[in-house]
C-alpha cells in the first residue's frame, strides 16, 4: 500500500463511472435537467472526470464538472496498514442484500471495516464512487435532507444492480428521507433528490400532494437543518487528520431527530383521524 499509482486508479474509477452514469440515467433520469442529461449523454472521456489530489481531507466531492477522490487518503490507508491485524478478513463486508438500504451503519462502522478487510486506496474510492457520481449526475447535496435522499437513491440502485457502495454513508438522514418516501411516495422522492432550488420543491409538494405535505417537509427540512448544522456541520474544520476522524464520528453520534420525528408522528396521527371520519 502507498504511493499509489493515480493513473491507474483513474482508468479504473472511470470505467466504473460509465457504468454508474448510463444506471442512473436508466433509473433517475426523467427527473434530471435536460440540459444536464445532454451534458451526461455527450461524455466521451469519463477519465477526465475523475480527479485525484490532496486537498487536505478524506472526503470525496462532485459536482456537475469532476468527481474529486482524496489523495490524502493514501496516506492515511499506509499508516494504518502497519498496525497488527489490518487486513485480518479480506471479505469483510458492512452490509448483505437485505442490509444495504436500511441499517444501523456509520463513519465508525466504515473505519472498523477498512481496517479489518484491508482495505486500500482504491478500494476506498470506490466505495465512495457511487454516491459521488450521483452528484454528478445532479443529485443534490445543498442540505442535510438531499443528502440522505441522494444515499438513500445510491443504496437502492446499488441493490438493484449489486453494485459496490460503502452503505455506510449518512444513516441518520437515509433513514429519515425513507420515512418521508413512505409518506410521500419513492417518486417525489426522486424528484426532489434532483431539484435545485428549495422554492421549486415548496411549489412541486403544494401542487401535487398539498399543503399539508408541504407544510410537513418544511418544518423537517428546517430543524433537520439546524440539528446537523449545530451538530456535526459546523465542525467541519475539526474533522481533517487522525484525530479528526474519530471527532467527526463522535460529533455525528451526538445529532438527534427525536423531534423531527415526533413531527412525522403527529401528522400520521392527524392523517389517520381523519381517515377514521
Amino acid at each position: 500500500m502507498g504511493n499509489l499509482n493515480i493513473e491507474e486508479t483513474q482508468t479504473y474509477l472511470a470505467s466504473k463511472v460509465e457504468l454508474y452514469i448510463k444506471l442512473i440515467i436508466k433509473e433517475y433520469g426523467e427527473y434530471i435537467s435536460p440540459d444536464l442529461l445532454e451534458q451526461l449523454n455527450a461524455i466521451i472521456d469519463y477519465k477526465q472526470i475523475i480527479k485525484i489530489y490532496d486537498y487536505g481531507q478524506i472526503n470525496a466531492y462532485a459536482d456537475n464538472e469532476q468527481i474529486s477522490m482524496p489523495l490524502c487518503a493514501d496516506k492515511v490507508l499506509n499508516m494504518a496498514s502497519k498496525i497488527p491485524g489490518y487486513g485480518i478478513n479480506r471479505k469483510h463486508k458492512t452490509y448483505n442484500e437485505n442490509t444495504t438500504v436500511l441499517n444501523n451503519n456509520g463513519f465508525g462502522t466504515y473505519l472498523l471495516h477498512v481496517f479489518i478487510s484491508g482495505t486500500d486506496a482504491k478500494g476506498y474510492y470506490d466505495d465512495l464512487l457511487l454516491h459521488e457520481t450521483m452528484h454528478f449526475c445532479g443529485g443534490d447535496g445543498s442540505s442535510v435532507l438531499k443528502e440522505g435522499m441522494v444515499e438513500l437513491l445510491t443504496r437502492m440502485l446499488a441493490q438493484k444492480y449489486n453494485l459496490r457502495t460503502s452503505s455506510c454513508g449518512y444513516p441518520k438522514e437515509v433513514k429519515l428521507c425513507y420515512k418521508l418516501m413512505e409518506i410521500m411516495g419513492e417518486d417525489t422522492i426522486k424528484r426532489l433528490a434532483f431539484m435545485k432550488s428549495r422554492k421549486n420543491e415548496i411549489a412541486y409538494l403544494r401542487e401535487n400532494l398539498g399543503d399539508d405535505i408541504a407544510e410537513l417537509y418544511i418544518k423537517v427540512y428546517e430543524i433537520a437543518e439546524r440539528e446537523f448544522y449545530f451538530k456535526y456541520y459546523s465542525h467541519m474544520k475539526e474533522f481533517n487528520n487522525i484525530l479528526g476522524i474519530f471527532k467527526k464520528i463522535l460529533f455525528y453520534k451526538n445529532i438527534d431527530y427525536s423531534q423531527v420525528y415526533s413531527i412525522i408522528d403527529e401528522y400520521n396521527e392527524k392523517l389517520n383521524s381523519r381517515k377514521q371520519k
